[in-house]
Order: structure tokens, then C-alpha cells, then sequence
């Protein structure tokens, strides 16, 4: 008899085991979808001031959108702004990101992630930034809160004395999906 039990006992838990895999694997499926950027964004940087340079706006935009539906928008980003901000004492440079974020109906289940490249006249890239934006179902043409990045000191100068343009671009790794979207309700 303690046998018997201690069969039946085995038998339910290794059949938990495989019930849990498969139905974490349909759970995904119905979370949501991938998108992608649709392309990256290009700005050419215009200097101010002497300790100022910021982005010239020609009406770029960031538009995700699912990879075989490219006119299926499902969040963008709008009135994109790129500053460097140079402090005339000790030399340090300053990046500020921000622009206003539309959800177009969808929310995504993790931030969205962007790279800004900063390039030479030339094209040759002097520095990289990334970060992470939430795109929530409220957001209609929602100013972003600036974000801001310290450019390295070893490098800062230079950045700061080359820079011609920044692009904006999702990650370029490989094997990166996209973002999760889902509809919001």
C-alpha cells in the first residue's frame, strides 16, 4: 500500500512538471506581439550657443510597428529633441533625450529600448547611449521627461567639438525581437 501511494504521489508531481512548461508557452502567444522600429531617425546637430548644440527638427519620428504589418502603427515617439550641453568650467558634456510618446492604442509589456550614435562629419561614431522609454495605454502626445547622460570625461571634448549628427536606432543586436505590445483595453 505505501508503495501504491508513493506511485500515485510520483506520478502527480511529474505530471505537474510538464503541465506548467506547456501552458507558459500559450500564455506567451496571448501576451501580446513583437514590433519593431520602423526605421532609425537621423538629426543633424546645429550649435547655439558656444557651450550649446541641439538636434535641427525635420519632422523625424520613431514608429514601431509589427515586422509583416509596416502600416500597422503601435506606439511612436514625436517632436524628437537631442542637446549637448557643455559646462565651461570643468568641461563636462551633457546628452538630453526627449520628445512626446503616443501609445496609438497599445502598451508595451517592457520599455522600449533606443540607442543614440553619435557621429563625425564623416560619419565615424565618437559615442553611444542607450535607454529605455514606457509606452503606457494614457500616452497621447505625452512629453517625455528629459533624460540625461554624462558623456565619459576622457571622451567629452571630443564629442562635443565633432559631433554632426545622431542617429536614433533600436538595439542592433542579432537576436533582438522587438518590443512586446499589447492592446490596451
Amino acid at each position: 500500500m505505501p508503495i501504491n501511494m508513493t506511485r500515485r504521489a510520483a506520478v502527480i508531481g511529474l505530471s505537474t512538471c510538464v503541465v506548467v512548461p506547456a501552458r507558459a508557452q500559450t500564455n506567451r502567444t496571448r501576451e501580446g506581439e513583437f514590433v519593431t522600429l520602423d526605421r532609425p531617425a537621423t538629426f543633424d546637430i546645429s550649435p547655439n550657443t558656444g557651450s550649446l548644440k541641439e538636434s535641427v527638427q525635420k519632422g523625424q519620428q520613431l514608429v514601431w510597428h509589427p515586422k509583416d504589418k509596416p502600416n500597422e502603427r503601435r506606439f511612436q515617439i514625436t517632436n524628437i529633441s537631442v542637446a549637448f550641453l557643455r559646462e565651461q568650467t570643468a568641461g563636462q558634456v551633457k546628452m538630453t533625450f526627449t520628445g512626446n510618446v503616443s501609445s496609438l492604442g497599445y502598451l508595451t509589456s517592457e520599455d522600449a529600448k533606443l540607442n543614440v550614435i553619435v557621429r563625425a562629419k564623416g560619419g565615424a561614431s565618437l559615442h553611444s547611449w542607450s535607454f529605455e522609454i514606457p509606452v503606457k495605454c494614457a500616452d497621447k502626445d505625452r512629453p517625455l521627461t528629459p533624460l540625461t547622460h554624462d558623456v565619459p570625461s576622457d571622451v567629452a571634448t571630443n564629442v562635443f567639438s565633432n559631433v554632426s549628427t545622431v542617429e536614433i536606432a533600436e538595439p542592433a543586436e542579432a537576436n533582438y525581437p522587438g518590443v512586446r505590445v499589447q492592446r490596451c483595453s
